[in-house]
């Protein structure tokens, strides 16, 4: 009877879309559990990662793991080479992904550097443009763009339509948060749960948001003070991102991994 729960249970989550975020639904107090394995037996959990931000758990906890972070983003920014840890289950064991804000010369401001510590792969983020909208580009250390299974790592921030006449810095954010989404499973690999990848993606575009405010107020660089002046994000409104409720974090999250669900098919 056990098992035609848990298949019933699992076809559930299946015609939902969120089946990739089953052992998220299982959070347990201590580092060592058990989950389902894919044959449907249990299976020690892995240990959890000494990190900054563990997501995992429920929609709820991990929702709470991004909360109020903005302090924690801007210590970032304002220590290069510090480095921010993020855990999170990636082929059904926990890998890590580190953030930190570099100065290189691969352009003349700080910018974000993510590194996977399961393949020590490095991805710099910096900012583009195409036309009249913006664009995020992940370079290697050369500064060329990052090429995953034919796919060119550059992609264009743009407003949903019924919204383009209205132009708001979070709707700016949210598109972003969207697009890094979009980048990040090109290139850390499609299995992550895309509820997660909507989490570190929240983390990621909001670090790159705060210094392009940041740099943009101190340094006179053309492409930051375009962007800063296309899309009016200030820090207030990154801020109020982060200090939204647990269930409107979650709701963003939720629309951020429906977009992605949408995009990739």
């Amino acid at each position: 009877m056990k098992v035609s729960n848990k298949i019933r249970r699992r076809n559930f989550l299946k015609a939902l879309g969120v089946l990739s975020l089953t052992p998220f639904f299982q959070s347990c107090d201590s580092s060592v559990g058990y989950w389902d394995g894919r044959d449907g037996t249990d299976t020690d959990r892995p240990t959890k990662p000494n990190v900054d931000i563990l997501l995992d758990g429920t929609e709820e906890e991990i929702a709470q793991a991004v909360q109020n972070k903005h302090t924690t983003l801007q210590d970032l920014y304002n220590n290069p080479g510090k480095e921010l840890k993020i855990g999170f289950i990636h082929d059904r064991s926990y890998n890590i992904l580190k953030l930190s804000f570099v100065k290189s010369n691969i352009v003349s401001y700080p910018h974000l550097r993510l590194m996977n510590t399961k393949t020590n792969e490095i991805a710099n983020v910096i900012w583009g443009r195409d036309g009249l909208k913006p664009t995020i580009k992940f370079v290697d250390n050369s500064g060329n763009v990052i090429n995953k299974n034919g796919k060119n790592l550059e992609f264009t921030i743009s407003l949903p339509s019924k919204l383009a006449k209205v132009n708001s810095p979070s709707d700016w954010i949210i598109a972003g948060i969207k697009i890094f989404g979009v980048a990040l499973l090109f290139w850390i690999g499609f299995s992550i749960a895309k509820y997660v990848a909507s989490a570190i993606a929240f983390i990621a575009f909001n670090a790159l948001a705060i210094g392009l405010v940041i740099a943009g107020l101190g340094i006179v660089i053309e492409i930051l003070q375009w962007i800063l002046g296309t899309t009016g994000i200030t820090i207030s409104d990154i801020v109020e991102i982060f200090q939204r409720t647990i269930s409107a974090i979650v709701y963003l999250l939720v629309d951020v991994m429906n977009y992605l669900i949408s995009y990739f098919g």
